[in-house]
């Protein structure tokens, strides 16, 4: 049997659906961080300062706050308008109506955007539209997308610089610089996730003895603390689980694991289609 026939009788066959969703997810619906034509085209700016692609400026220690933000909100209004997608609502489609929890290390909220159960839905690596001091001086986080919006209309598309410096975001309790709040160091604030964590252990509780089918799309080594080991305990552990791995590049596993090698949308759109 081939692996795609596998998965589809593994997913056919399970009673409940967990899925761990990386980085590879997201890529296979536009978000790149590797692309550098899209990186050209969205922040030509930053060409001139020898910058390629997004990946290049995750964790970059910015000398200039006005540069860091004109950057980060360009990115940031890209994602936080971004519409349901084929590979999203093609995953969603595989679910149908069953039971269903998320993990992801992506931060986007693309899986909240595309009909997803929000209340089955665990980030741990955090949240693009939240923002949080970076010192930080409380476990204060709020919602940043106005502070997005604010900063827009100043940014020069040929420097990347935001030019009115007023609208730059700083810590509402003591004015000291911000960030996403997203894992990115010992500053990051947990707290908004903690009742998500809870959710995602009961879940998994209370669904240890039935047929469960473990999609893993798009998770490499960059994390694999987050979604890739976590994904194959669980499979070990659980005699009615299978796991289904889809990885582009490290589609290999466990003996037991179903290894589609390909990207997501690939993988996906064949399961559909039969």
């Amino acid at each position: 049997m081939e692996p795609f026939e596998h998965a589809r009788e593994a997913l056919a066959d399970a009673e409940v659906v967990f899925i761990g969703a990386g980085a590879g997810l997201s890529a296979s619906a536009g978000l790149d961080y590797t692309d550098q034509k899209a990186f050209a085209e969205r922040f030509p700016g930053m060409l001139q300062y020898g910058f390629r692609f997004q990946y290049q400026l995750m964790g970059y220690p910015f000398d200039d706050e006005a540069l860091k933000w004109g950057y980060l909100a360009t990115g940031l209004n890209h994602v936080y308008h971004s519409q349901q997608t084929q590979v999203y609502q093609d995953l969603l489609s595989l679910v149908d109506e069953r039971d269903s929890f998320v993990i992801t290390s992506n931060v986007d909220r693309y899986f909240h955007k595309n009909g997803f159960d929000t209340a089955n839905i665990y980030t741990p690596q955090g949240d693009y539209e939240r923002f949080q001091c970076m010192t930080p001086c409380t476990d204060l986080v709020w919602d940043g997308r106005e502070s997005v919006a604010s900063m827009l209309p100043y940014i020069n598309p040929e420097t990347q610089y935001v030019e009115n410096r007023s609208t730059l975001p700083v810590c509402p309790n003591c004015g000291g610089p911000v960030f996403m709040n997203v894992r990115g160091g010992s500053w990051f604030i947990e707290k908004p996730y903690e009742t998500q964590a809870d959710a995602i252990s009961n879940w998994l509780n209370d669904n240890l003895n039935r047929k469960m089918a473990i999609v893993e799309i798009g998770a490499g080594f960059n994390t694999p603390g987050v979604i890739r080991l976590p994904l194959e305990n669980i499979a070990k552990q659980l005699p009615d689980a299978r796991l289904i791995r889809i990885s582009k590049e490290h589609a290999d596993g466990p003996v037991g694991t179903i290894s589609l090698q390909m990207t997501a949308d690939e993988a996906l759109s064949k399961m559909i289609s039969g």
